[in-house]
């Protein structure tokens, strides 16, 4: 988009949507994306460059994805929405970092290291993406921990964005280089980008002051779906023990479930993937609590993105995500009639259409002044109402994926943790495994280690079940 006054300069504006999460975010709740990605040490192909080489390969490709090298400028007294500028000082370099594993390089030591990097802010007078290329990890493999912010790109849209950098097959290719080379547009004046929203405030008072956003006139808008997920998003929640301010200190751990079993409840119980996994979720939610004594409450409530991203959508930047609160039941049940719950709650909200709902609430915010934007962002912080939990599922390519020859072995996503949830849960699918990755405040949730193994034991449990169908 080029200004009418200086057609040189150029900016893209941030939507409500992705502006909400930069107006949300606090120095102790970073709001970025975190995957960690798992290479063979060598290539495949002779002479191939292996995963050790993704930053030529990112310096070869960046160019077909243009916000890879913009940063955010933001409006005084946020009258408008921050815009997309392109970096005049951008350096490929400063975004991506190497770091050496201590002996004996074993999977703790790794844990350590991610977290840290996880915690710390990305730098907002830069693009907002980073990636660190770490080695010495035992068996010789590659570990890239590859982080960009929810303001950037939403987990679904991040995998069509990877795989411009990672290939289907070990052979890769070398795409056409541009034209030209890159140079930074300049960037707007405030000014610049104030005037038009002045101007257009005017002509509004002037044609209409009783105008209404068209989505309130739309006969398209789920009313039903809208009043549910209202409500339960202003309903007091039942705080558990780790509802509680976060600090800006992480741990997390990681589990591995074979796809198969939750396709195979799929089939035999009539549900989806997505309910399979939440099943596990709900069970090893109801061991912990046992196993730490806690009042085991009979119900939790979770917020789950769901992608309202379309197929034309794919490969866009830009947040496409919408959500649904629902209740996990983590009463005393067997898993069986856990997921014949879950199953059928999950059908309620898809017939009252609830995360279509949630997108038109969101949807709202395209014509919402930013500055009640910044009021709505941080009212995220009140710990009385939302969710106990976010549960995030990311359905994956099933098929190996490589950089510069070397197989992509293992995908661990890590949720950002939001205000008042020292916990969260993010699961990612790939190549036939199911990649569980649990993101805790360790001085909230001491004993996330203590989940990890209830939700291994659920897990197991599940593909138990899934056996015996047959």
């Amino acid at each position: 988009m080029a200004s009418a006054a200086n057609v040189a300069s150029y900016y893209e504006p941030l939507s409500a949507r992705d502006a909400w999460f930069l107006y949300a975010e606090r120095a102790s709740t970073p709001l970025d994306l975190g995957t960690v990605y798992v290479f063979e040490g060598g290539s495949r192909v002779p002479g191939g460059r292996g995963a050790l080489g993704v930053e030529e390969t990112i310096k070869e490709r960046i160019h077909l994805v243009p916000r890879y090298r913009q940063r955010i400028h933001r409006v005084p007294w946020n009258l408008t929405h921050p815009v997309w500028v392109d970096d005049p000082h951008f350096d490929l370099g400063a975004h991506i970092r190497r770091e050496v594993l201590p002996l004996p390089g074993d999977g703790s030591s790794l844990r350590r290291l991610v977290m840290r990097i996880l915690a710390r802010p990305l730098d907002m007078r830069r693009p907002l993406w980073e990636m660190t290329i770490v080695t010495g990890l035992r068996g010789g493999r590659v570990v890239l921990v590859n982080r960009a912010h929810h303001a950037m790109v939403d987990g679904v849209s991040s995998v069509d964005i990877l795989t411009l950098l990672l290939d289907p097959n070990p052979e890769g290719y070398t795409p056409e280089p541009p034209a030209t080379d890159w140079h930074a547009r300049p960037e707007p004046s405030n000014w610049q980008l104030i005037r038009p929203v002045l101007w257009n405030l005017r002509a509004a008072h002037r044609a209409d002051r009783t105008m209404l956003p068209a989505v309130w006139r739309t006969r398209q808008v789920p009313w039903t779906g809208l009043l549910k997920f209202g409500g339960k998003m202003v309903t007091p929640r039942n705080d558990l023990f780790f509802n509680r301010k976060i600090g800006p200190q992480r741990t997390g751990r990681g589990l591995k479930v074979p796809l198969a079993a939750f396709k195979t409840l799929k089939d035999r119980f009539g549900c989806t993937v997505n309910d399979a996994v939440l099943a596990v979720v709900s069970e090893g939610l109801h061991r912990w609590f046992k196993a730490r004594g806690e009042s085991v409450p009979e119900k939790v409530r979770v917020f789950c993105p769901v992608s309202v991203r379309t197929d034309d959508g794919r490969g866009h930047l830009g947040n496409q995500i919408s959500g649904m609160v629902l209740e996990l039941p983590t009463g005393d049940l067997t898993i069986e009639e856990r997921l014949r719950r879950i199953n059928v709650t999950t059908g309620d909200l898809k017939r009252t259409r609830q995360a279509v709902a949630a997108d038109k609430l969101a949807g709202l915010a395209d014509w919402a002044p930013p500055s009640l934007l910044v009021l709505a962002g941080r009212l995220m912080s009140n710990p009385q109402a939302g969710a106990n939990i976010n549960v995030t599922n990311i359905p994956g390519p099933q098929f190996p994926l490589y950089s510069g020859g070397a197989q992509l072995l293992e995908v661990w996503p890590f949720a950002p943790l939001y205000p008042s949830m020292g916990l969260g849960v993010a699961i990612v699918s790939y190549n036939g495994d199911a990649y569980f990755g649990l993101t805790a405040d360790p001085g909230i949730v001491a004993d996330v280690e203590d989940f990890t193994t209830k939700l291994t034991e659920a897990a197991a449990e599940c593909t138990e079940l899934a056996a015996s169908s047959g």
